[in-house]
């Protein structure tokens, strides 16, 4: 939860509640906008701007969440290696086209354990 707390955080808390606050005043003043003029788009751009502003609201409360969540996580283990690629045995007069692929994915693999070592 600390971490929701550092200054970057912080500062992006300022900016949701603000464009929270703009968003309210945008909806109010369409809506008046609409009482003014009768004009049924009026009446729906002002409930748009407050669906706007309860939409960003609820993303943010969950990416707080998702946050601290990954905060408190522990730390993942390290995955087991991935398998290297072993080619199915062929033999070269039974199809000599397919022994020279497979012994040729075979070095491809042979040099990607290599390069990752």
């Amino acid at each position: 939860m600390t971490r929701l707390l550092r200054p970057s955080w912080l500062v992006l808390h300022v900016l949701v509640a603000v464009a929270a606050v703009v968003m309210v005043r945008l909806g109010t003043w369409q809506w008046g906008r609409g009482v003014a003029t009768g004009s049924l788009r009026n009446y729906s751009y002002g409930l748009e701007w407050w669906a706007f502003c309860v939409l960003t609201l609820v993303a943010w409360v969950k990416f707080c969440r998702d946050e601290a969540r990954a905060a408190d996580a522990p730390e993942a283990e390290v995955a087991e290696p991935v398998p290297t690629y072993v080619p199915p045995v062929v033999d070269a007069a039974e199809d000599p086209e397919l022994a020279a692929y497979n012994a040729h994915l075979a070095e491809l693999a042979r040099r990607d354990v290599e390069r990752a070592r």
